[in-house]
Parts: C-alpha cells; structure tokens; sequence
C-alpha cells in the first residue's frame, strides 16, 4: 500500500496487525482500534504464574517468501524451530497425524486395516466410475481417505469440534482444511520421504515464537509504533457510519465517551455478523437476516500448570468419544522458555461450545475440575500432578462453514 491517507483498523489481531505493519512501512497515517486489554486475538499469550499459556495451540508456518521473511525479521534471535510431534489419542491407542501405514497397523489390527484399504479402494473406483458433485465434508473425506478411516479418524473429531453433523458441514471446508492430502499420498510419504512439495498438514517442523505466540504480535505492535502507527486498547468501535456504499467514519466509545474517527481507508478484521449491527445506517432486512443467522463455534482454553507431565507432543487431538474435550496441547514441548521450571508444564485443554451446551455453562472450577478428570481417564496425568489453572472463553471464535452458511455469506456480498 504506498501512501495515500489515513488507514483506520478495527482489531489488533493477526489480521489487523499486518495490514498496520504493511501500512506503515509506506508512511501511512495508521491507528488500529482494538476493544480488549491485549493484542493478538485468539493467538495472544497469557502470563500465568511465571508461566506463559497460548489461548490454544499455535504454528508458524507457509510456502510464501515473503510472509516467511517477515516472521524472520520480526522475530530475530526470538525464532526457535520446534519438531512437530502430535498425535490422535483414539480408544486408548496413540495414532501418528498424518497417518502412517505401520502405526496404524498396530493400533488397529490387521483386520481393520486391511478393511481400510479395501474401502479406499472402493471410494476410489466410485469417484472414477461414477462421478458426483462433493456436497458434505462426509463426501469429501469418504472420497479421499475411504469410509471406514472417515468413521475412525475423522467422523468422531470433526463432530467434537463443530457441534454439528458431518453432513452439514461444507465440503469447502474439507477442501481447504486437508489440501491435497488423501490416503495415498499418507502412505507414500511414509515410504519414501517428503516431497519437495510439502502439504501444510504433513510438515515435520515449523517456527515459534520463543515466549508464545502473542510474542509475534507484541513485536509487530511495537514496530507499528516506532513507525508512527497508533494501536489504542480498550477502544470497542460501537458503530461503522458510511455513505453512498463508501464508509466514512467510526465511533469508538473511548472512557465512557463516543469519538468520531474519520479516515481515508478502513478495514475491519472483526466477525462479519458484528460488522453488519455495526453499520449506520442499517443493511437490508434481507442482509441482516442473513447475517443473525450465521454461527459460531465458542471455545473455551483451559489452562492448567502440571507437574512432570512425561508426553512428548505438542498436542494431542482428543478423537476418543468418551470425554469432551477435542485437544490438549503441552508448551514446554513448543518452548521450554515458557515454563517457570523444569518439571512443569504449562498446558492447554481445549472444548469447543455453542452458549447453550451445557459445558459452556460450567464455572470455571467446574472446567477445571474436568478437565483434570477427562485427563486423568484418559491416562495422561493424574489428578496430583495439578498445580493450579484458569479458563479462558472466546465468543464467536471461529465461523460454522455449513451449507447454509455459503447462501447466507452470498447474500451478504
């Protein structure tokens, strides 16, 4: 963006951040309006009893140079490269992610292996024979990987993390989420090694900020500054005023007190249903139907300090049914920085909710105090290994991409 003008941003997540680093490179008047007490939204860090705790689990890692470049430069002598190492806790048994033909092998016998063969063999004649239009994330995985391994490894997450059927579920999501990964290319690289062209879901290593992920930001934020960029918190923008499809101000209530901000170019990095109540005047009934009809999964990070927790992943992806909680990551296998000592590990249990499921409703204590028994029943740590933990909730942290949801974003537009 070369200098044209005052750019005005609403929130100091990744997003809003980056357009205010690219900004201000090019001597733009820049200030970012953030409504919250931190930086970087769902990937901030939180400090923590000498400990340092991500809202969840975070990596850096692309095939684009130039975003590679800037990661390297904000960060400096702040990079490490952590091995990646997670695993599918699924019925008492630990499965590599990706998939390797051995493992699986082992863990789920010969009998159910070759089944799964056989079904990947079968969803692939039937894409060749008679060839469909995709409609469901269901169809997708069944199509890459077989119904039987969908039903092991897919089925019972998917739904976990969402809150809805698999059949509701775009298949766009599919598309983007597992890019170019099937059955086949799993079994491939196990065999003989990475490609050159690395799939973002197969990657052995990536970046990290050596004191959590909200490092990245707070650096970025700071280099905002020195460029004569604003970044004001606890500034919530209560309206977005435009005229003739052109916006022309935003209201921050700052104090207790409503401030015009006026502004060449704005961009808003806040949830699209947001934006719509935010508009003045008001969308079309039609747009705003639209918009109260988009969801969001919430997610709720229960951070907890244990103690000699002997598991070696980064994260676990929690498949198995019978607890509720999708995903435990462990930060002293990201940094060992982040850990006030030795035999601690500050960790992170991760439950997806819509606000009328009954685990959103839960105190705090009441999450701890599963979390800490789903984590005892599934034999990674006992109930007297806990030190202490707090919960962290994020409303409408990430968008329900459903079959509906794409007319309704359509119509938006």
């Amino acid at each position: 963006m070369n200098s044209a003008g005052k750019l005005v941003i609403v929130g100091a997540g990744p997003s809003g951040l980056a357009a205010a680093l690219e900004a201000t490179k090019n001597a733009n008047d820049v200030v970012v309006f953030e409504r919250s007490s931190h930086l970087g939204g769902l990937s901030r860090t939180i400090g923590f009893e000498d400990c340092l705790f991500d809202i969840g689990p975070h990596r850096f890692f692309t095939k684009n140079a130039e975003v590679n470049q800037l990661f390297n430069e904000i960060l400096g002598n702040d990079q490490i490269r952590v091995k990646r190492l997670t695993r599918i806790l699924y019925k008492d048994k630990y499965f590599n992610y990706p998939i390797t033909p051995l493992n699986a092998l082992l863990g789920l016998g010969v009998f159910n292996s070759i089944a799964i063969f056989v079904s990947y063999a079968f969803a692939r004649v039937k894409a060749l024979t008679f060839p469909s239009q995709l409609k469901n994330f269901e169809e997708w995985v069944t199509g890459q990987f077989g119904s039987r391994l969908y039903r092991i490894f897919f089925k019972t997450y998917t739904e976990k993390v969402w809150g809805i059927p698999c059949t509701e579920i775009s298949d766009q999501w599919a598309s983007q989420r597992i890019k170019n990964l099937n059955l086949r290319e799993a079994i491939v690289r196990a065999l003989f090694g990475s490609p050159k062209k690395v799939i973002k879901t197969l990657i052995d290593e990536f970046g990290y900020p050596r004191m959590g992920s909200g490092q990245f930001y707070h650096k970025m934020a700071s280099i905002i500054e020195s460029n004569g960029g604003e970044v004001r918190l606890n500034s919530p923008v209560e309206r977005i005023c435009h005229q003739d499809q052109v916006v022309k101000s935003i209201v921050v209530k700052n104090n207790n007190e409503e401030q015009i901000i006026t502004g060449d170019f704005f961009l808003c990095s806040a949830p699209l249903t947001e934006i719509m109540e935010m508009l003045e005047p008001a969308p079309p009934s039609s747009v705003l139907e639209a918009s109260r009809a988009l969801r969001y999964r919430d997610h709720i990070g229960v951070q907890l300090k244990m103690r000699n927790i002997n598991f070696s992943d980064n994260w676990i992806y929690i498949h198995s049914p019978e607890v509720k909680m999708a995903r435990l990551a462990n930060y002293r296998n990201f940094s060992p920085s982040m850990a006030d000592k030795d035999d601690i590990s500050p960790m992170t249990a991760e439950y997806f909710t819509f606000k009328d499921d009954a685990v959103w409703s839960l105190s705090d204590d009441q999450l701890i105090e599963l979390a800490i028994k789903e984590i005892s029943k599934m034999g990674l740590a006992q109930l007297d290994q806990f030190v202490s933990g707090f919960v962290i909730r994020s409303e409408k942290a990430y968008p329900v991409i459903d079959q509906n949801s794409i007319l309704y974003v359509e119509i938006i537009r």
